[in-house]
């Protein structure tokens, strides 16, 4: 019997990326994100977020294929369109009422990191950030970070479309610093991106969790399931952990 589940389990994951993707019924976005979202010509190949929430569609019996798009956009699809779910997304007060909080994904310490490691040697010592220049991704939780502690956009704090585009920019030296969570650089699409030494503070700036999370007028039936799929993933020790509401 152990044989043949494990044997019906590798034929659906070998059958997962032919399904059609309208027996999903869910729209289901993220954005490029490594190591987490690990994303090769515009689709989600490899990353613990993507894999986690693999693991928990296939356990609902949902075949949705992950759609990638710029962050601010895939946000404002998820607040606004019903039967929608994101990752990975942080659960900030503000956005709390406005999704369905599924599951945490990521357990994340997010430090300042800079390509030029003076910039972090000063502000250890004591320098204040605001003195730098600082890059995000428009919308992202770091953007909103960075305004909370005092960045200002158009002054010292650059906003840009994706997170290869905020290393980029601290690669060639147009921003000084960001906010950033251990990335693996060498997963980033930019190969001199990657190559890049990027330098981390000691201190841990923010300490948050990301989650996957649903429009709060999504199916809930689909709800239902995918809650039943997660709790599953947890009997099975799989890294996700339910969240109790």
């Amino acid at each position: 019997m152990k044989g043949t589940r494990w044997l019906k389990l590798w034929v659906l994951q070998l059958l997962w990326p032919l399904l059609p993707a309208q027996a999903c019924g869910l729209q289901v976005l993220t954005e490029d994100l490594p190591p987490y979202q690990v994303v090769r010509q515009q689709q989600v190949v490899a990353g613990l977020a993507y894999l986690q929430v693999e693991a928990i569609l296939r356990s609902a019996g949902l075949p949705c294929r992950t759609e990638v798009l710029a962050w601010a956009r895939a946000f404002e699809l998820a607040r606004t369109e019903p039967n929608t779910l994101i990752y990975s997304m942080a659960r900030l007060p503000a956005r709390e009422n406005l999704f369905i909080w599924l599951a945490p994904l990521i357990n994340a310490e997010y430090r300042y990191y800079s390509a030029d490691s003076s910039v972090i040697e000063q502000i250890q010592q004591g320098k204040s950030p605001q003195d730098f220049v600082a890059v995000a991704v428009a919308g992202s939780m770091i953007d909103s970070t960075l305004q909370q502690i005092g960045f200002v956009p158009d002054q010292n704090l650059i906003q840009v479309k994706d997170i290869n585009a905020q290393w980029k920019m601290l690669q060639i030296n147009r921003a000084q610093l960001t906010l950033a969570f251990e990335p693996d650089f060498k997963a980033l699409a930019d190969p001199k991106v990657g190559q890049t030494q990027f330098y981390a503070s000691r201190q841990v700036v923010r300490q948050i969790q990301l989650y996957l999370a649903a429009h709060p007028q999504t199916d809930p039936a689909l709800i239902q399931r995918l809650k039943t799929a997660i709790q599953q993933q947890a009997v099975l020790s799989v890294p996700v952990n339910p969240v109790e509401r």
